[in-house]
């Protein structure tokens, strides 16, 4: 009989070795995926980091509840409370600031001063793409699983967001885990993971109200139990979405006991009771915008700057007469630089006469090209890129770059409903990874809902969706006859 030689694996082991060595290779590509991906994110944060205006904001109210036990604004006398931003974020800078001594000796509002929360960031997003391409192991297998952690850790529109010291990307980061812990939750009913998934959603809404939404899409789900009475399917909902509640309780009351209202979350004006809204001037805006570039030369000025009625677009007017008078009104503005409440009211009037002229624009048209436009824009707005990025002849290579970005996003999005919609229409799809795969996809619609009464289009506003479409894309590789489990 031929014995095998030493150091020559015998037909069973290197059988073996064979299975096993992909196994290996995926570790290495898995690896080189995350250290690619980090790669990206230092150099956003190196090359393109920068404070926004909300960042000074979050970092004041930081400030003050931690030195001043206030949480609140800064005035020339002591802080004045506020509820317009709930306490996720200003709550992660308050304790970085007790943890680094660089940040708490580094000069307030500046970039080095968030420099902690950037890297703890950069790392958030990291480990966002991993939970991702965990999910998509569970749903299509590990081809699917890589290929999602490929999107996730080379999706530039993510990685950008690590940059600035804003609620996005521990946002995204709470978002996948939700879906992660529901995920093993449908597979493994015990209380650990419920528990999990409920902290997910407090985390995620205490960062950024509106993440409520994801609440309401994913607690269905839980009701997805075989052989189970009615009250056992309801038991899981209920415990969840009261366990969700909890954080929200001191809130509350600590909301009602400084401003007397019942308000468990941030107002959708961003103002504090008792502070007026420019409720006029946005119904009139509503008439008539449509993208970014109207949102950062009007809506986010008026009434503190100046509006430059050269800065509006056409259809911002019906006639020369009206055009005219809205100049008239902005001027006016600008010399108070604060709310009038007569131009307010001129406002309000041109809003009303204009969506009673045009009711189907004002109130389907607009709002569904203001959506189409948070969801197809070129996501620049992080970027050294003009607002108008489409004007070629004043900046060419901004104008390529934009559309060839503007491109890449909507890869990302066709990919990510393709992926969704393939394996939804399996034959023989597991209850579990049918509920998973309908909850995000109610998500998106839910979210999309909002959005269509929002007067400001934003691209950050459907950053959301990007972990979702990571994984929707990711299955696209996987094997055409796998089943999911």
């Amino acid at each position: 009989m031929m014995q095998s030689m030493p150091g020559t694996p015998s037909a069973p082991q290197h059988a073996l070795a064979h299975r096993q060595s992909p196994g290996k290779a995926s570790t290495v590509l898995a690896g080189a995926l995350l250290f690619a991906g980090l790669c990206l994110r230092v150099f956003f944060v190196r090359r393109h980091g920068f404070v926004a205006g909300d960042s000074l904001l979050y970092q004041d109210i930081a400030q003050n509840w931690l030195h001043e036990h206030i949480y609140g604004l800064s005035t020339d006398a002591a802080p004045r409370p506020t509820l317009i931003r709930v306490p996720g974020y200003p709550a992660i800078l308050a304790l970085l600031a007790c943890l680094s001594d660089r940040f708490l000796h580094a000069d307030l509002g500046t970039l080095r001063s968030f420099a902690p929360v950037l890297w703890l960031q950069v790392a958030a997003d990291l480990l966002t793409c991993t939970l991702a391409a965990s999910i998509a192991r569970q749903l299509a297998g590990h081809r699917a699983a890589l290929a999602t952690l490929a999107f996730a850790c080379m999706c530039p529109f993510t990685a950008n967001y690590t940059a600035v010291p804003l609620t996005e990307t521990f946002t995204l980061f709470f978002l996948t885990f939700t879906f992660f812990a529901l995920q093993r939750w449908l597979q493994e009913p015990v209380q650990t993971w419920l528990a999990l998934l409920a902290a997910a959603l407090s985390c995620g809404i205490l960062l950024r109200p509106d993440q409520g939404l994801l609440a309401v899409a994913v607690l269905p789900a839980l009701l997805v139990r075989s052989h189970a009475t009615l009250w056992h399917r309801l038991r899981a909902p209920v415990l969840c979405a009261l366990m969700v509640a909890v954080p929200f309780v001191p809130w509350t009351v600590r909301n009602y006991r400084t401003f007397h209202v019942l308000q468990p979350l941030a107002s959708r004006l961003a103002i504090d009771p008792g502070e007026a809204a420019p409720l006029g001037f946005q119904a009139w805006y509503r008439t008539w915008a449509i993208d970014f570039s109207s949102t950062e030369d009007a809506y986010w000025k008026y009434p503190e700057e100046s509006v430059l009625v050269t800065d509006l677009p056409n259809r911002a007017f019906a006639s020369p007469g009206e055009r005219a008078t809205v100049e008239a009104l902005l001027h006016q503005a600008a010399l108070a630089q604060r709310l009038n409440p007569a131009v307010e009211a001129r406002f309000d009037s041109l809003a009303r006469a204009r969506a009673q002229a045009h009711p189907w624009r004002a109130h389907v048209w607009l709002p569904l090209t203001r959506v189409a436009n948070m969801l197809l824009h070129p996501r620049t707005e992080m970027l050294p890129v003009e607002g108008r990025w489409w004007q070629y002849r004043l900046h060419p290579g901004q104008t390529v770059f934009a559309a060839l970005y503007g491109l890449l996003s909507l890869a990302y999005l066709v990919c990510g409903f393709a992926g969704l919609f393939r394996f939804l229409r399996r034959r023989g799809l597991p209850t579990a990874s049918r509920a998973m795969l309908v909850c995000m996809l109610a998500y998106i619609g839910l979210r999309c809902a909002l959005l269509l009464t929002l007067d400001n289009a934003e691209q950050r506003y459907t950053l959301e969706f990007f972990p979702i479409f990571c994984i929707g894309a990711g299955a696209l590789f996987a094997p055409a006859e796998k089943a999911l489990t």
